[in-house]
């Protein structure tokens, strides 16, 4: 099984980059429906200009979940995006099962 950090980490390249096909395969039912609302909710929000830039933030274990921080933003832009998720291990496969926008 990978490592949570090295899904995470995938993961936040693919929000990053707008892969659909790989932000598919990394949710769970009850993630996808999180990440479809919280799609609309940031949806028309200004496009970030510069290299973007990348930070994962390993959290708390509460229970079966692992919770990770992606905090993003671009060089020469000191405002960020932190978008806190919850993941599970299922069937030895790390996947979102919650997703938001941290304020």
């Amino acid at each position: 099984m990978a490592e949570l950090k090295d899904s995470a980490e995938q993961f936040a390249k693919d929000l990053m980059n707008q892969n659909i096909a790989g932000l598919m395969m990394a949710f769970t039912p009850n993630g996808m429906g999180q990440a479809m609302a919280l799609q609309s909710q940031m949806a028309g929000g200004p496009q970030p200009s510069g290299a973007p830039t990348l930070k994962i933030e390993m959290g708390a274990v509460e229970g079966e979940d692992h919770l990770v921080d992606l905090v993003m933003g671009s060089e020469g832009n000191a405002e960020t995006v932190t978008v806190a998720t919850r993941w599970k291990d299922v069937a030895g496969a790390w996947k979102v099962d919650g997703i938001s926008r941290k304020a």
